[in-house]
């Protein structure tokens, strides 16, 4: 899955450092109350943030899936794993209690988000990021509290960089059961959106010539006439430069420019193909280097 593809750091403890941002950033928090529990959803400038969950208890030995849900105003957008040319992706720090394992958010397929001259790979509307969560016998027979500090980045004419600590507990409160069907649904629809392997009846090259990439995927059907190329590796593709997308017979050829920061060539390209269906899938390729092209990162 996409979260293997992408694994940045471990389940216990995840960081980030907001890249370049625009220069107008207003600090919005969310914390606690000093008396009572932690909340399991809280309000911040331009986003509501809450834990939700696909099923009201744990199962001991079997993953639980759970989510973290953004519900953003209009016009207004949290980032993908890859920022693109500015920003970064939400980030989270877990406390749980023994026997208890939360894996890494899977990241549903973004958009491109034009920003100014920027364009950023992100997420606007109600957007949830799911993880898995497992349980040992003993901790899975008691209540379980999940705890999360997290922090993110929402943005439109500003950015507002945002945290807050959530909990959750399973099993869920009487008061959240009614909810659980509905949260179901959104984690499950997140996770469709999640990018897949290619098939292993796909071809995929990579080549080098200039100051371009050029993508050829030769699919096991009519290529789309559209697709979007979105990069893994951040400072290999110039994101805000216009995709030319080709398509005849089974082949798809994408010619993606060069990043101006790329100072070295590299050894794999990888990527998100999405397609105009709403499939997402990852792929990847040894980089070649055109006979003709010239000294330098080509």
């Amino acid at each position: 899955m996409l979260s293997e593809a992408m694994r940045r750091s471990r389940p216990t403890a995840r960081r980030a450092t907001f890249g370049t941002v625009l220069a107008a950033c207003v600090f919005g928090a969310v914390s606690a109350s000093a008396q009572g529990r932690l909340p399991r959803q809280a309000s911040a400038p331009h986003v509501e943030v809450g834990l939700i969950t696909s099923q009201a208890t744990l199962t001991a030995g079997r993953d639980a899936w759970l989510g973290v849900r953004f519900q953003l105003e209009p016009e207004w957008h949290i980032y993908w794993v890859n920022p693109g040319d500015s920003g970064g992706p939400p980030t989270v720090l877990w406390e749980v209690p023994p026997g208890v394992t939360v894996g890494d958010f899977e990241w549903p397929a973004p958009q491109r988000i034009p920003l100014g001259p920027l364009v950023n790979y992100g997420y606007t509307g109600d957007v949830v990021l799911p993880f898995p969560v497992r349980a040992t016998a003993a901790a899975a027979g008691q209540p379980v509290t999940l705890t999360a500090s997290l922090r993110w980045l929402v943005c439109h004419d500003v950015c507002v960089p945002g945290r807050a600590r959530l909990a959750l507990t399973l099993p869920v409160t009487e008061a959240d059961r009614g909810q659980v069907d509905a949260w179901n649904r959104a984690v499950v629809e997140a996770r469709g959106r999640v990018p897949k392997p290619a098939p292993s009846t796909w071809k995929t090259t990579a080549r080098s010539a200039g100051d371009t990439f050029t993508v050829v995927v030769t699919l096991d059907r009519a290529a789309p006439s559209s697709a979007v190329f979105f990069p893994l590796e951040v400072s290999q593709v110039n994101e805000s430069a216009p995709q030319q997308v080709e398509a005849s017979g089974r082949q798809l050829r994408l010619t993606l420019r060069k990043s101006d920061q790329l100072s070295a060539l590299p050894r794999l390209l990888k990527g998100v193909l999405a397609l105009p269906d709403g499939r997402a899938f990852v792929i990847q390729s040894p980089v070649s280097v055109a006979a003709s092209s010239a000294p330098g990162v080509r």
